[in-house]
């Protein structure tokens, strides 16, 4: 009984270690990035959990994985930022931040994952680069192909307010 309690605890911290959890977290960054680099969306789509599936249809992942390819293009290299790791009731939550170097430009990866060891899953990937703003070409392009979901843009005059000051007296 006296080596239970110390076992048991020593188990329950290891489950919840965090630099285990970021370098299992960083082993599965690598296989998503070198299948993202691959164009293969159905290895991409076989490495994100359930919740990532809940909130996103395989149509719309490959959609995004379109235009993150388009406008990027291939990994070129990429740095862990920084990581964090957030145990709680709803269980473990890990999250690395990646600067990466795509072949058309630089971005921020940030990954987020569910679990521990062989039980994370990967249910979150935000992608955030100026390459993936939209912009007024884009907008006029989409206009010219009659997309239905295009609001006309009319520039903006700009606001100008008279000032009157008053003499000095």
């Amino acid at each position: 009984m006296r080596l239970l309690f110390p076992a048991l605890a020593a188990l329950l911290l290891a489950a919840c270690n965090p630099v285990a959890n970021m370098n299992e977290g960083e082993d599965r960054i690598a296989d998503f990035q070198a299948a993202y680099s691959d164009g293969n969306s159905d290895a991409l789509w076989a490495m994100v959990g359930p919740e990532f599936r809940e909130v996103t249809s395989r149509e719309e992942f490959d959609d995004l994985i379109t235009v993150v390819s388009a406008r990027l293009g291939p990994i070129e290299s990429s740095e862990r930022e920084g990581f964090n790791v957030n145990t709680n009731t709803g269980g473990t939550f890990t999250t690395v931040q990646m600067a990466t170097q795509f072949e058309q430009g630089d971005g921020v990866e940030v990954y987020m994952f569910q679990g521990n060891g062989d039980d994370m899953r990967l249910v979150g990937w935000n992608v955030n680069s100026q390459r993936l703003m939209v912009t007024p070409e884009d907008i006029a392009g989409m206009a010219e192909q009659g997309d239905p979901e295009v609001v006309e843009i009319n520039p903006v005059e700009p606001v100008r307010e008279e000032r009157r000051i008053a003499p000095t007296p």
